[in-house]
C-alpha cells in the first residue's frame, strides 16, 4: 500500500449516521427511541460504554450505553444530565419491565435522546449491532469485535510488503505474530518462516535489546543482517503513548528506500486501531468487565443473571476460574509499608500481562486483580481446557515477573449463583499449591485436595482456639521458652508412622534419645500418643505450629535440649 493509499484507508468516511438511521436500522434495528427531544435527524458518531467509576470524556454525537444501570435509580438522571452536557446524542438503556416515564421526562428536559435495546440482547451484542449500523453509514468507532489477525491486518501486511519488497510481520507485545504478508517473491529468511509457522517470533538472543530499541524510538529502527536474519526495519505500533506491538519488514537487497520507510511508519498508525480492538478496547468496556468480576468475587456484585450477561457467559454454559498468585515477598507484607506497595505493583504488572495474553489467545476472558491474586474468568471452557490455558498463561507471567508465580483452575461451573464457593475453591487450590515448589504447573483441587483439607482444619482451629489440644499448645510454648525439641520430635515420629529408627535418623539422634523424649512428652504434657484420635489431632496441630514458626523470622535462642 502506498503512503497516499494508506492515508486514504485511515481517513475514509461516508455520510454521518443519525438516530433515525439507527432506529430504522434497514428494517432490523437493535434499538427503539423512547424520546428524542431534538428529533431523529441528530448525527451519531460512535458508542461509549458507561463507566460508573469515571466521568466520560466529551463525545459530541456519541451513544452512551448505560451498562448495569437501573433506570429507576436516581443516579440515572444524573448520568442523563451529564451526557447532555458532554454532547452525547443519546443514551441507551434496558427497561427490564420497569416504568421509564420519569427518566423520559428528565431526558426531555435536558435535551438528550433515550434509546432502548431489548432486555434479552447482551450489551456486547447491542454494542456490536449499533456499531455495525454506524459503520454501514461510514461513521462510528470500531468496538473490538474483530480479533487479532483479522483480514484488515493481513491486507495491510501484503500492501506494505509490496511497497517495501520484503516480508512483513505484525506482532503484539508478547511477540505473537498476529498478521503477516503473503506476497509472492517478497524477500524472506528462515527466521521469518519459522515465526509464521509457529505464529510466534523465534527466541533469538539479541531479541530483547532490539524490542527495547524499537519501542523506545519514535520512528523506524533498522537492524543489519545477523546470523540467519536478513536486514530488518521495525517500528512501534502505538495508540498515543500506549505501546500495542511492533511492525517488522525484511529489507530488499538494495536496502530500504525513503518512501518505503515512510510507508512503514504510516502502516504502524493504520495497524493501531486494529490492535486496540484485539485488546478488547475501548478501555471502559474492559474496566467494566474487570470491575464486575471483582465485585462478583467479593460477593458484592449485581445479580447472577446480570453479571453473567456483563461477563459474556451464556445461560447454562460452562465456565471456570483461573487464579494466579505472585511469589511471596521476603519478610511478609504490610499493606501500609513498602512491601505492601511492592505487592500491589507486582499484582498490577501480572494483571497487565494476563490482559495482553488473553487478548491474543482468549479474547472473551475477563481479568481482574484483587488484594492477593489475579483471576481470569474463562467462558465456555471446561477444566481440561482451562488447565491448558493456565499453563500457557503461567509461562508468560513467569517470563514477565520471574519464578514463584503459581496458578490454580477451578472445576467447571454453570452459573454465578454462589460466587463465594467459586472463589473459595480457587483460593484454596492456590494456597495449597504455593507449598508445592516455585515452578510447578497449574493445579486443580484434585491435585491438592489433601492439603486443602488440612488447611481448612487448621483454619477452624485458628478461628476457635478452644478446639485445640491445650497440651499441644503447652508443649510448643515449652519448646519456645526452654529450647527443647518436643514438638519436632513428636512430629518426626508421627511422620514416620511410629517407626522409631526412621524418626531418630531424621532427627539425627539415637533411638533411645527419641524414646526418652516421647516418654517426657507424656509425663510433662499428658499427650497420649497411643490414642489414635489424639495422635491425629496432635499431628495436625503440630504441623500447623511448624508452619507458623517457618513464617516467622528465626531468632537466636537456647541450644536444644534432650
Amino acid at each position: 500500500m502506498s503512503e497516499p493509499t494508506m492515508v486514504a484507508a485511515s481517513e475514509a468516511a461516508g455520510d454521518s449516521a443519525t438516530l433515525r438511521g439507527l432506529v430504522d436500522g434497514f428494517g432490523h434495528s437493535p434499538a427503539r427511541a423512547l424520546v428524542a427531544p431534538a428529533g431523529l435527524d441528530v448525527p451519531v458518531r460512535g458508542t461509549v460504554i458507561h463507566d460508573p467509576e469515571e466521568d466520560p470524556a466529551p463525545s459530541p454525537g456519541g451513544l452512551l450505553l448505560l451498562v448495569g444501570v437501573n433506570v429507576l435509580d436516581v443516579r440515572a438522571s444524573g448520568v442523563l444530565r451529564r451526557a447532555a452536557d458532554l454532547g452525547f446524542a443519546a443514551v441507551v438503556v434496558k427497561q427490564r419491565g420497569r416504568d421509564v416515564s420519569a427518566l423520559v421526562e428528565e431526558a426531555r428536559s435536558c435535551g438528550v435522546a433515550v434509546l432502548a435495546v431489548a432486555d434479552d440482547t447482551s450489551w456486547r451484542d447491542a454494542d456490536a449491532a449499533l456499531s455495525a449500523l454506524l459503520a454501514a453509514y461510514g461513521s462510528g468507532v470500531p468496538t473490538g469485535s474483530t480479533p487479532a489477525g483479522g483480514e484488515e491486518l493481513f491486507a495491510l501486511a501484503d500492501d506494505l510488503a509490496a511497497v517495501v519488497g520484503g516480508s512483513v510481520a505484525i506482532e503484539d507485545l508478547d511477540q505473537n505474530i498476529v498478521a503477516y504478508s503473503k506476497v509472492a517473491g517478497a524477500r524472506i529468511d528462515a527466521v521469518r518462516e519459522r515465526g509464521i509457522l509457529q505464529r510466534r517470533v523465534p527466541d533469538v538472543p539479541e531479541q530483547r535489546r532490539q524490542y527495547r530499541q524499537v519501542l523506545a524510538a519514535s520512528g523506524a529502527v533498522r537492524f543489519p543482517a545477523m546470523g540467519e536474519e536478513l536486514p530488518r526495519a521495525a517500528v512501534a505500533i502505538r495508540a498515543g503513548a500506549l505501546p500495542l506491538g511492533t511492525l517488522w519488514a525484511i529489507e530488499p537487497e538494495e536496502g530500504l528506500t525513503a518512501t518505503a520507510e515512510k510507508a512503514l511508519v504510516q502502516a504502524a498508525k493504520v495497524a493501531a486501531p486494529h490492535l486496540l480492538r484485539a485488546l478488547n478496547l475501548p478501555e471502559a468496556e474492559r474496566r467494566m468487565r474487570r470491575d464486575t468480576l471483582r465485585a462478583v468475587l467479593n460477593n458484592s456484585g449485581p445479580s447472577a443473571e446480570e453479571a453473567a450477561e456483563l461477563l459474556g457467559l451464556r445461560p447454562g454454559g460452562e465456565f471456570c476460574l483461573a487464579a494466579f498468585a505472585p511469589p511471596a515477598l521476603p519478610g511478609g507484607v504490610s499493606a501500609d509499608g513498602p512491601q505492601g506497595a511492592a505487592a500491589s505493583a507486582l499484582l498490577t504488572h501480572m494483571e497487565l500481562v494476563l490482559v495482553r495474553h488473553c487478548a491474543a489467545h482468549r479474547a472473551e476472558a475477563t481479568v481482574a486483580a484483587t488484594s492477593g491474586a489475579v483471576y481470569v474468568l474463562l467462558p465456555a471452557m471446561g477444566q481440561g481446557a482451562g488447565r491448558r490455558f493456565a499453563d500457557a498463561a503461567l509461562a508468560t507471567v513467569r517470563r514477565a515477573v520471574g519464578d514463584g508465580v503459581c496458578a490454580a483452575v477451578t472445576r467447571p461451573y454453570a452459573d454465578l449463583g454462589n460466587p463465594a464457593v467459586l472463589r473459595r475453591e480457587a483460593d484454596g487450590v492456590l494456597r495449597a499449591t504455593a507449598r508445592s515448589g516455585p515452578n510447578g504447573p497449574a493445579a486443580t483441587a484434585e491435585d491438592v485436595r489433601h492439603r486443602i483439607l488440612l488447611d481448612r482444619l487448621g483454619d477452624e482451629l485458628e478461628r476457635d482456639p478452644w478446639l485445640r489440644l491445650s497440651a499441644v499448645d503447652d508443649l510448643v510454648a515449652h519448646d519456645e521458652t526452654q529450647g527443647t525439641e518436643y514438638a519436632r520430635t513428636a512430629t518426626a515420629w508421627l511422620d514416620a508412622v511410629g517407626d522409631v529408627a526412621s524418626a531418630a535418623a531424621r532427627l539425627q539422634v539415637h533411638p533411645n534419645t527419641l524414646r526418652h523424649r516421647l516418654r517426657r512428652i507424656r509425663e510433662l504434657f499428658g499427650v497420649d500418643l497411643d490414642d489414635p484420635d489424639v495422635r491425629l489431632v496432635a499431628w495436625i496441630e503440630l504441623r500447623r505450629a511448624a508452619e507458623r514458626a517457618r513464617s516467622v523470622r528465626p531468632t537466636a535462642g537456647p541450644r536444644p535440649r534432650a
